[in-house]
């Protein structure tokens, strides 16, 4: 894929992410914009989704010597928790210039400025030197890589030798029928969307080793069905600012993604990769 079909897709995200979207998450999901791993069948999403964070960070050993690459950091909830319990610096960037401006903003409210830095940041082409951060961590990002190959080197390259590489994604499973992919695709505008095989022979082609793999996918309907219901609650709070037609799109394609997830068609899990020794 060349460097300018990069860029437009980059700044197709970009445009979803600063435009109704933005609304609607801030809105619906609050700052913390991920799937969650509930603790308990009548668990509370939000509740879900600091687990899902709790989860990770005890999968990385974390100090204030550490250092923390989050890569499409949204609105830096995750930032912020990573600073406020384990005190290590936490370098978030993302495409989103809203997302960024709100995650800077937390941050002062925070009093965690001095363990944070909120920067526009590309994951295709990375602007920080090689073997520079403990922990390269991310969430649900890559599923809007253009070239996902071309992420995972970067994510590499700027690993230390002995650094860690954590993500979460969600994916979209080999057997899924082309009309319902590309209608999976649709909602979030990527280009394309990986299933497990496809991270783990990327990975390995890296000399990343994979130490720890948890398929979360069960839990991928209850997240976007909470998401679909808050949103359709909202509703009239939304209209004066993202109009009907976007609400009543917005609330199909999420029921979509439900009944996909259901249908065993969009999965979602968690990896953690070391260097090869």
């Amino acid at each position: 894929m060349s460097r300018q079909d990069v860029e437009t897709i980059v700044a197709t995200t970009q445009a979803y992410y600063d435009g109704p979207a933005d609304e609607i998450y801030r809105t619906i999901w609050g700052d913390n914009l991920h799937l969650g791993v509930p603790t308990s069948d009548d668990c509370p999403h939000p509740e879900a989704m600091e687990n899902t964070n709790a989860i990770m960070a005890e999968a990385v050993a974390l100090t204030p010597q550490t250092r923390v690459l989050d890569l499409g950091c949204g609105y830096g909830s995750t930032a912020r928790y990573l600073a406020a319990n384990f005190g290590c610096h936490v370098t978030g960037t993302n495409i989103s210039e809203k997302e960024l401006e709100l995650a800077r903003e937390r941050g002062q409210e925070a009093g965690l400025d001095r363990l944070l830095s909120f920067e526009y940041g590309d994951f295709h082409r990375l602007p920080y030197a090689d073997d520079s951060y403990d922990v390269v961590w991310s969430q649900e990002a890559f599923l809007h890589a253009a070239d996902k190959n071309a992420v995972l080197s970067e994510c590499r390259r700027v690993l230390k030798p002995d650094g860690v590489l954590i993500f979460t994604d969600i994916l979209v499973r080999r057997d899924t029928p082309e009309a319902d992919r590309a209608r999976i695709y649709d909602r979030v505008k990527s280009p394309d969307m990986w299933d497990l095989p496809d991270y783990r022979k990327a990975l390995s082609a890296l000399e990343l080793t994979v130490t720890r793999e948890e398929d979360w996918s069960q839990h991928v309907a209850r997240s976007y069905g909470w998401v679909r219901d808050r949103l359709q609650e909202q509703r009239e709070a939304l209209l004066p600012r993202i109009g009907a037609e976007t609400i009543d799109n917005t609330v199909a394609a999420l029921s979509f993604w439900v009944d996909s997830g259901n249908a065993g068609y969009i999965g979602w899990a968690l990896l953690v990769a070391k260097p090869s020794a």
